[in-house]
């Protein structure tokens, strides 16, 4: 279930900001002030089986419909300051989660800082602004509209601090900006403004407004096709500031007073330090030796049947690309095409009272008629991928099929378990690979040309520079159920139907030194 992965830090609300949080599950402490619910999969918020619940911990974690959250002993967090709910489907919030609950008293008092960022949220409650203790709130990459959005209330915060509101497009209207620049920049009918940063999404002309207690960020932000994937800040820029942030204080030692910084939330700021960092010559261990910031482990996977790879390349040759990469147009490729999992002949996570309606009935016939066109391509790849891995030949739900993928530095946001990859192809030996950041001081080069490789896809990760002609197959997993983050790179498997007896014994014997795990 998705509980599996909660990260819940008991700590009192100046501790809070200490990124090292605690693993434990929600009702293991009646006074908690940090949970995560970042990258979970969840699509609704279910507090009717929360709120005054009376069910056991064992009935909630046994909810066969994962992708919504009951936030399980939500009415004894009174002390929550911290809450993050980003990455996830949310379509809405409820007004429950701000406003009073079933016992009479609000739900959140203490919330200081909320984060539901990269969702499909089209608005907040107007309860939120009964959370008088919130300063920091993130809702950047949603698909927030002013009808939506409870300006008033959220004004009314007497300490709030940070609105982060970048990247919805009914937002970044003229009429909307100059609106929220009034309330929050210029202080409305306020006699004293309130120290507000406002981050809203560039304009056409790249503007910055800055006023002594705030500021308007409007830079440039660039999609993953346009960045140089040789550039250092090009594979950092798909992190979020605050793992910037944490990457700076965990890997440098470096922490931003945020009270009076004034750089501490400015991305750009950050990023420069860090890359002032990881350029210094200057670090180095306690007995003065040198500290390789940036280094390299070189991978290979596990070699496919080169029959069945034969006829994976010859399928992929006779494929009549689309014109367009609208599929996936902020990546830079050729052709991309994505052939969704055909749904079981019987329902198995459908909530009871879901209904099937016209627009899902027309997708999934498009989506059909879709994998009936590239059935020889899918029929293929189905098979390499059960000779590697058949436990995840019925697990992965997509499946990307690409022309000459390149660079393209980017986290799989969607993603919520690691992703299996296979190159083939002319392009140059020594190139195409398949590059992902393992830690902060590590980068993994993994030559998956007609070898099977097993990535985390929710780490950032690339392809190097090649010439030639490169496909790729990319099988993924989007719903169902979450498999925590725990390390970029795994150890390939043994060879089950490809190669000789002596290949397969020279894989099991492979030496292989277990990358870092993974630290929220």
């Amino acid at each position: 279930t998705i509980f599996d992965s909660i990260k819940v830090a008991p700590c009192s609300a100046d501790a809070c900001k200490d990124e090292d949080e605690k693993d434990a599950s929600l009702s293991s402490s009646a006074d908690l002030t940090s949970i995560s619910l970042s990258n979970q999969g969840i699509e609704t918020i279910d507090l009717d089986r929360c709120i005054g619940s009376k069910k056991s911990q064992s009935q909630q974690f046994q909810s066969r419909i994962p992708q919504a959250a009951p936030l399980t002993g939500f009415p004894q967090v009174s002390t929550i300051v911290r809450l993050d709910l980003s990455r996830n489907k949310l379509t809405s919030l409820p007004k429950e989660l701000f406003g009073e609950n079933k016992t009479g008293s609000l739900s959140c008092p203490m919330l200081e800082y909320l984060d539901v960022g990269r969702n499909k949220l089209k608005g907040l409650p107007p309860e939120i602004g009964n959370c008088k203790h919130l300063k920091t709130i993130i809702a950047l990459s949603n698909n927030l509209r002013p009808s939506g959005f409870p300006l008033d209330a959220i004004a009314s915060l007497p300490l709030v601090e940070i609105l982060d509101l970048r990247w919805n497009k009914k937002m970044n209207s003229q009429s909307s900006r100059r609106r929220l620049t009034e309330v929050f920049l210029d202080g409305g009918d306020q006699i004293q403004p309130k120290k507000v940063e406002l981050l809203l999404s560039p304009t056409t002309k790249e503007n910055t407004n800055s006023d002594e207690n705030s500021k308007v960020t409007t830079k440039k932000k660039l999609s993953a096709c346009d960045r140089d994937a040789n550039e250092l800040r090009s594979q950092l820029e798909p992190l979020s500031t605050p793992q910037l942030r944490k990457r700076l204080h965990r890997t440098f030692d470096i922490r931003f007073d945020d009270d009076g910084d004034e750089g501490a939330y400015d991305r750009d700021n950050i990023m420069q330090q860090l890359l002032r960092c990881y350029g210094s010559r200057d670090n180095s261990d306690k007995n003065g030796h040198p500290i390789p910031v940036r280094t390299v482990r070189y991978e290979h996977g596990v070699p496919l049947d080169p029959t069945l790879l034969k006829e994976l390349l010859d399928e992929m040759e006779l494929i009549r690309w689309p014109r367009t990469t609208r599929e996936r147009p902020k990546i830079l490729a050729q052709g991309y095409i994505i052939l969704q999992r055909p749904p079981p002949s019987t329902p198995a996570t459908i909530c009871d009272h879901e209904t099937p309606t016209k627009a899902n009935n027309n997708k999934a016939k498009r989506e059909a008629e879709k994998l009936e066109r590239f059935s020889g391509i899918w029929n293929k790849a189905l098979r390499a991928i059960e000779s590697v891995d058949k436990e995840f030949a019925r697990q992965f739900t997509a499946l990307a099929v690409t022309k000459n993928f390149k660079g393209s530095p980017h986290i799989d946001t969607l993603n919520i378990a690691p992703f299996y990859g296979l190159s083939l192809g002319g392009f140059a030996n020594g190139g195409g690979k398949l590059c992902v950041e393992c830690s902060a001081t590590c980068v993994a080069e993994i030559d998956t040309r007609g070898k099977f490789a097993k990535v985390d896809g929710r780490f950032c990760h690339w392809v190097s520079d090649y010439e030639g002609t490169r496909y790729s197959l990319i099988y993924y997993v989007t719903h169902g159920k979450v498999v925590p983050q725990t390390t970029a790179i795994f150890k390939p498997p043994c060879i089950d139907a490809a190669g000789n007896e002596e290949e397969r014994k020279n894989y099991r014997q492979i030496d292989w030194d277990p990358p870092p795990v993974f630290v929220p």
